[in-house]
C-alpha cells in the first residue's frame, strides 16, 4: 500500500507507469482535505486506470464517526469514487470498542466499500495492544486481527508506530522479531499489512525495517505506508539487491547468496541467510 501524501498527479502517474504491478492499494491521506475536489477525483480515476484500490486515510472517517456524520461522509466518499475505507481509531485518544467497529464495518460493506482494519495506535496511551516497556501483547493483537477478519476486512494493518515500538527505529530490537513471528503464526501472513512510518522515520530506518520484514517473512510480505517515490527502492529490497542498513541478512543478500553459491543460483531462501 502506498501513501499518497499530496504529490502532483502527473508525478504519481509517471511512477505508476513503471511500478503499478507492485501496488495493490493507494491510501489518499488526510492531507488531501486541503486540496481541491477536482484533484482528488483525478487521482482516484488515475489509480483505477492502473487497477489500484483507492482507500481514504483513517483520520477522515475517525473525525466523521466522532461527529456522528459517518453516513454523510461515506456517501460523499463513494460519490468521489473511493473503493476502500479503514476501520480504525489509531489517531484517537483511546480505541473504539470492537462492537462499534463491527457496526461501522457493516455499514461500509452495505455501501459496497472494501474494508481494512488497523491494529494498534500511533501512541502508547489508550493502545490495548501494547505492553508496558514497548512490547506487544501478541494474544490481544491476534484476537483483534481475527475480529477484523470476521467483520469482512480484506487484510488489516499493524500500525507503523507499534512496529517501531516492537522492533526499534533501526530494527535493532531483537526481541521484537519473535513477537512478529508469533503474530503471523496465529493470524496468517496474508492477513497482515505491516505499516512502515512513511514520514517520521529517517531514510535508513525505513530501509532497515523493510529489510527486517523481508528477512522474517520473505519477499512477498505485505508492506504499507510506502512513499510512492520510494517504491523502486522497496522493490530492490524485496529482490535482495539493495542496502538495508541493519537487517539481519545484511546488504544485497540475494547477490551475496549468489556470490557464494556453487550452483550459479542464489539459495532458495536467500532472505533467511544472515550476514
Amino acid at each position: 500500500m502506498i501513501f499518497d501524501r499530496g504529490w502532483p498527479a502527473v508525478f504519481i502517474e509517471g511512477v505508476l507507469e513503471g511500478f503499478a504491478e507492485a501496488i495493490d492499494i493507494a491510501k489518499v491521506s488526510a492531507w488531501h482535505m486541503h486540496q481541491t475536489e477536482k484533484v482528488v477525483k483525478r487521482k482516484i480515476a488515475m489509480y483505477k486506470e492502473f487497477g489500484i484500490e483507492t482507500m481514504i486515510g483513517g483520520p477522515v472517517l475517525e473525525i466523521a464517526r466522532v461527529q456522528r456524520r459517518e453516513d454523510a461522509v461515506l456517501h460523499y466518499l463513494k460519490n468521489l469514487g473511493f473503493e476502500g475505507v479503514e476501520v480504525s481509531s489509531e489517531s484517537m485518544p483511546t480505541q473504539t470498542d470492537i462492537e462499534s467497529d463491527r457496526t461501522f464495518a457493516d455499514k461500509c460493506k452495505e455501501m459496497g466499500f472494501v474494508i481494512h482494519g488497523e491494529v494498534g495506535k500511533k501512541f502508547p496511551e489508550g493502545d490495548q495492544v501494547r505492553q508496558p516497556g514497548g512490547g506487544m501483547n501478541v494474544p490481544v493483537a491476534a484476537a483483534t486481527f481475527k475480529a477484523y477478519a470476521a467483520m469482512g476486512c480484506d487484510g488489516s494493518y499493524l500500525e507503523g508506530h507499534l512496529l517501531r515500538a516492537i522492533c526499534g527505529d533501526m530494527a535493532e530490537k531483537v526481541e521484537g522479531r519473535a513477537m512478529l513471528e508469533q503474530l503471523v503464526d496465529q493470524v496468517g501472513l496474508e492477513n497482515i499489512l505491516f505499516e512502515i512510518p512513511g514520514t517520521y522515520l529517517p531514510y535508513a530506518g525505513k530501509r532497515a525495517l523493510q529489510g527486517l520484514l523481508v528477512y522474517l517473512f520473505g519477499p512477498n510480505v505485505n508492506m504499507a505506508n510506502i512513499l510512492i517515490e520510494e517504491v523502486a527502492e522497496l522493490e530492490e529490497i524485496r529482490d535482495g539487491l539493495f542496502p538495508t542498513f541493519g537487517a539481519p541478512n545484511g546488504d544485497h543478500p540475494w547477490l551475496r547468496s549468489l556470490s557464494v553459491s556453487t550452483t550459479g543460483k542464489a539459495h532458495a531462501q536467500w532472505w533467511r541467510q544472515e550476514s
